[in-house]
């Protein structure tokens, strides 16, 4: 089975471009949603409070509102809480890709903002970076979020250290227009590059 990762900053439109390749018939994994389920884990959830507080995990459940509040502003804090959380999400990443070879795919395509961070993240053929400029990304979150301009600038600026690491895609879809925009250089990408 191929593995295509789809990467980049937030609100840039990783799960559109993830979307339109879902439709041409690649099997997908979003990082973030398992991301949301290491959160769960009880192991996860008791180190998540021990760290930052019961507050941030009240009866053994992370509250990712209030800790989202914590670690978006807070470089330090952002760290420990990947420390916390990527060894299992890189465990839940390589269950997921082999699961889904297991049933017959020949193409997956994981989905995950993160995946220059982790540890150890699973071998990739192919990483696709999705970005766009920060002033349409933050447009897009506030939107999406209804955050005001303070929490979605906050959200933005804890990931910049990650924009260098974009450079080291292999190939580079620019997000900064329309759907039409986007759908045309994913097909100019698939014609490119469909196993």
């Amino acid at each position: 089975m191929r593995r295509w990762l789809v990467t980049g900053p937030t609100a840039a439109g990783k799960s559109a471009v993830t979307g339109l390749l879902a439709a041409r018939g690649a099997a997908v994994l979003d990082g973030d949603r398992l991301g949301h389920d290491v959160l769960r884990l009880p192991a996860v959830a008791a180190a998540v409070a021990a760290r930052f507080g019961a507050g941030c995990a009240p009866g053994g459940v992370v509250d990712r509102a209030r800790l989202g509040a914590v670690v978006f502003n807070d470089a330090g804090a952002l760290a420990d809480l990947d420390a916390i959380t990527h060894p299992e999400l890189c465990r839940a990443m390589e269950d997921g890709l082999r699961a889904l070879e297991s049933q017959g795919h020949g193409l997956a395509v994981l989905e995950a903002a993160v995946y220059f961070r982790l540890p150890a993240p699973p071998r990739m053929d192919l990483v696709v970076a999705v970005v766009a400029s920060p002033e349409v990304r933050v447009a897009r979150l506030a939107s999406r979020t209804g955050l005001d301009a303070a929490a979605v600038r906050a959200r933005i600026d804890a990931l910049a250290p990650l924009d260098r690491d974009w450079g080291r895609a292999d190939v580079t879809i620019r997000n900064d227009g329309g759907q039409a925009e986007l759908a045309a250089a994913v097909d100019a990408f698939w014609a490119a590059h469909a196993p």
